[in-house]
């Protein structure tokens, strides 16, 4: 059934427009979001949500010349734009608010223009709003921003580089004997982690240069303490749940929570289902919804993606059935998952469950070419990516 429909999803028709297109829906929701509030403008905001759906998944795809690389990450930041119209239209004006607003103030809901219109655009961590992360679960801000930020970037680049250059000999690598194969899977899966981890920080390094030079250009004031580096370091977590919940997905956690925690929640909390099992529910929809995710922007980017199984979402699920574990075993022994086993118990969890899915984004990606002198070193130069390997 769900692989019909992803073959359904991958061949349906498309409108004569752009699915990027979705994406200049935001601003106009972001700035009836900080508008004051009314019935109107909550309709108009559910409205433009549909329109941006309708748009991303409809409409027709940039040309990525079969490049499953590029074709899943594009894929990933159109549904991404998805995940963030949700949160636009669902969340209300008094959530993004500061914590400690007067609600009796006259100011309180008012209009905040298209100045607060881009704070909210681009805060998806809700830093300084009601809805917000809490400061003290958040990384400590660069004392010295700019250089900070552009030292962070180079490295990220070079920790990007090499695992990219170990990705590809592993994968080129076909070691003799079940023991050689083991410690080859585990090396590509913790490389994938790595990769994972160093673009999607590089990436945010780039975009808060950006957001910085642009804010000094236009002669404002830049707030640096609404640009804490994205991540605190992912390999001091000691367990599943501070993985996900305080690491990896802090970047779209209140996303993950409308668009699968709180329908999951929801649905089985109306049928009066007692104990945890709601709060369960919601785990388990949170971390389907973004297994789906996944699992939608590799199958639609390449033919030979629609196989019987599909083990990003099991990786998700796995994940998930681990956290409520950990629930039940601080529940029944009071004994919070930490420690030096409670990181083997993470990482062991993290890396095995993922040997699958890597297995499956290799598959995309197909045969990978090796490096020889140059090509190699030519990894590490910015902008490489550019420039054309020598023969």
């Amino acid at each position: 059934m769900l692989q019909e429909l992803f073959i359904f999803a991958h061949k349906a028709p498309t409108l004569p427009i752009h699915n990027y297109y979705a994406a200049f829906i935001l601003p106009l929701q972001a700035r009836l979001l900080v508008a004051p509030p009314s019935n109107l403008n909550t309709t108009l905001r559910a409205v433009l949500l549909c329109i941006a759906i309708g748009v991303a998944f409809f409409g027709e795809t940039v040309d990525t010349n079969d490049n499953f690389v590029s074709g899943a990450n594009y894929k990933l930041l159109i549904r991404a734009c998805c995940m963030h119209s949700v949160h636009l239209a669902f969340t209300a004006r008094s959530q993004i608010n500061p914590p400690k607003a007067d609600r009796s103030s006259k100011h309180y809901h008012r209009d905040l223009g298209w100045s607060g219109a881009l704070e909210v655009l681009t805060s998806f961590r809700g830093i300084s709003m009601n809805w917000g992360v809490p400061s003290e679960k958040l990384p400590p801000v660069y004392e010295n921003f700019l250089s900070d930020t552009l030292l962070d970037i180079v490295r990220q680049h070079f920790i990007s580089r090499t695992a990219k250059v170990t990705l590809a000999r592993f994968v080129q690598d076909s070691s003799a004997g079940i023991s050689g194969e083991f410690v080859r899977h585990i090396t590509i899966s913790i490389t994938m982690i790595i990769l994972s981890w160093s673009d999607v920080t590089m990436v945010y390094g780039v975009v808060r240069l950006v957001v910085y030079t642009f804010t000094k250009l236009c002669g404002q004031h830049f707030d640096k303490s609404k640009w804490p580096p994205l991540y605190s370091d992912i390999f001091a977590a000691d367990s599943v749940r501070t993985f996900w919940n305080n690491k990896w997905h802090c970047l779209f956690k209140r996303h993950m929570t409308l668009c699968g925690y709180k329908p999951a929640f929801n649905l089985i909390n109306a049928l009066l289902v007692p104990g945890d099992i709601p709060h369960y529910s919601g785990i388990i929809g949170a971390f389907a919804f973004s297994g789906l995710f996944h699992e939608y922007c590799f199958r639609c980017t390449s033919r030979t993606m629609f196989m019987e199984q599909f083990p990003s979402l099991t990786f998700f699920l796995i994940n998930a059935l681990a956290i409520i574990f950990e629930n039940e075993v601080k529940k029944y022994t009071g004994r919070t998952v930490g420690g030096i086993y409670g990181r083997l118990w993470a990482y062991a969890i993290i890396i095995f469950s993922s040997i699958p899915m890597n297995s499956q984004i290799l598959l995309g990606i197909g045969p990978m070419p090796g490096f020889k002198g140059w090509d190699t070193w030519k990894w590490y130069v910015p902008l490489s990516l550019a420039m054309k390997a020598e023969d």
